[in-house]
């Protein structure tokens, strides 16, 4: 009998010390549990000291977004189709180093020195990276005198950013001086486009956001050909309009959008199909809502199309500041697909918090400023 209690009193003791270091377990989990409390991955912003950012629960689809059908390449007929090839003959062929430069195999596994080897390859556009690199814009404490040095000291996506963007203006800057404006203003976005792309995608943690900025400098491509296909008239008008406005007019007058008609170009330029359809699949964000994209692709390309719509919105100065760019502040048909995806991404929420962020705010700021001084 009393080797039965001696059990049960131990069983008892036992019991009681099991519960407690379950308890205390089960408290630290919940104190750091991710959903819970923001805690995020490494290389993930933290949103630990700022206040919480309620983003809207719904919108009305805007009437004008709703009467809106964006057709692609694909559904066009052979003779419009070939009309549209013929009419893009006039546009030169950009330098040879853009091949490589986009190349599955470039793309994926080139070292800094090969890099910087395609870009002195190209005297002029070397030149030019250099300036570019050397401009307020990167706001550098000194000098830097070669493409490798321009390389070790922004790394390889700024700088493949940086010559693609020089390549492609090789090709599309406008003969008549009357455009020029119009031409700066997608040259000066892009600029803006690829850096948000580049900074944002490491802050929230996307795989490889290198290739986010060659897909925003790539998405301002049909801008410009729109551009070089229209009568100036109707370039300047498109360029004072919205981007829903301006992508239905440039579909009633030319049979493609800008978007379709930059994928149009890379294909005429024998881009890779994989590059081209990545950035075909950016300004489709306008009429996409995010159910009808995997979660990994969508985050990508609602990060790319924001960079893209806000550094046009910025560069421009149609918006003032910053400020305008906080994501539970967009408003507008262009915005209405790009508000649900910030809604059902975890990660795009917490790019809200990055615009309380003083040291974000200030080095987007410093961008701006020195964008807009170009």
């Amino acid at each position: 009998m009393e080797n039965y209690l001696v059990i049960l009193l131990l069983v008892i003791f036992v019991s009681v010390i099991a519960v407690y270091f379950w308890g205390r377990v089960r408290d630290q989990q919940g104190a750091s549990r991710p959903e819970e409390t923001g805690k995020l991955p490494t290389q993930v912003s933290s949103p630990a000291s700022v206040v919480p950012v309620k983003l809207p629960e719904r919108w009305d689809l805007p009437p004008e977004l709703a009467g809106f059908r964006r057709v692609e390449a694909f559904e066009l007929t052979d003779a419009d189709h070939n009309a549209l090839l013929a009419r893009l003959t006039h546009i030169p062929r950009p330098p040879n180093g853009l091949h490589k430069l986009l190349s599955p195999q470039f793309l994926e596994g080139a070292t800094a020195s090969e890099l910087s080897e395609l870009i002195l390859a190209e005297p002029a556009v070397a030149a030019k990276v250099l300036a570019t690199v050397n401009s307020p814009f990167y706001g550098l404490p000194r000098p830097v005198t070669s493409v490798e040095q321009a390389v070790a000291v922004l790394g390889m996506d700024a700088v493949r950013g940086i010559c693609l963007r020089h390549m492609v203006s090789e090709s599309m800057r406008p003969a008549d001086p009357g455009l020029q404006p119009v031409f700066d203003k997608w040259w000066h976005a892009s600029a803006l486009a690829s850096q948000l792309a580049l900074r944002l995608g490491q802050r929230l943690g996307v795989p490889d956001p290198g290739a986010m900025v060659t897909q925003a400098v790539l998405s301002f491509l049909g801008h410009m050909v729109a551009m070089s296909l229209q009568p100036a008239e109707a370039t300047l008008a498109n360029a004072r309009s919205g981007f829903l406005e301006r992508t239905r007019r440039e579909q009633e007058a030319l049979g493609l959008c800008a978007g379709e008609l930059g994928c149009l170009m890379l294909k005429q330029w024998d881009m890779p199909d994989a590059i081209i359809e990545d950035v075909r699949a950016i300004d489709r964000i306008l009429t996409t809502p995010p159910k009808q994209l995997d979660t990994h692709r969508g985050l990508r390309l609602a990060l790319s199309y924001y960079s893209a719509r806000v550094a046009e919105k910025l560069a421009t100065g149609e918006w003032a500041d910053l400020s305008e760019a906080a994501p539970e502040a967009l408003r507008g048909s262009e915005f209405f697909h790009l508000q649900t995806h910030f809604m059902v991404h975890p990660r795009l929420k917490l790019l809200a918090q990055d615009f309380r962020d003083p040291a974000f705010v200030a080095e987007m700021t410093n961008m701006l400023q020195s964008v807009r001084s170009l």
